[in-house]
Parts: structure tokens; C-alpha cells; sequence
């Protein structure tokens, strides 16, 4: 039982490091990657949402729409 467990590990072991050097070998390298960053000076505003459009009161403060003949 024991030696079967030991040559499993073993195998195991040989067989990712086999791997890890074929896919060195076969695949090209990760290239170095860089993103662009907003700078600091960003300014934005907020306006205040239309009464029209916006129900505050409302637990789902979306727009009212009536079907039909609704008052």
C-alpha cells in the first residue's frame, strides 16, 4: 500500500515538472502589459435628478407607467 503511494507521488512530481519544461519550451513568453490611468483632475458634477422622472418617495424610484385608460 505504501509502496504504491510513494510511485504515485513520484509520478506525479516527474510528470509536472516534464510538463512545466515542455510548456517553457513550446509556449513564448508573457509579454510585460501596462494600462492607461485617468489622471487626477477629473471634474464632474452632479444635477438633480428630474421630479418628473425620479419618484424619491418610492421604494423602486423609477418612472410610473400606466397602461390603458389610468388617470
Amino acid at each position: 500500500m505504501k509502496n504504491t503511494l510513494v510511485t504515485a507521488t513520484l509520478t506525479a512530481i516527474v510528470c509536472a515538472g516534464i510538463a512545466y519544461f515542455v510548456c517553457g519550451i513550446f509556449l513564448p513568453g508573457v509579454d510585460d502589459v501596462s494600462f492607461p490611468t485617468l489622471s487626477g483632475t477629473t471634474d464632474f458634477t452632479l444635477l438633480e435628478p428630474d421630479a418628473e422622472v425620479f419618484n424619491y418617495r418610492a421604494i423602486n424610484p423609477t418612472v410610473e407607467v400606466y397602461v390603458g385608460d389610468c388617470d
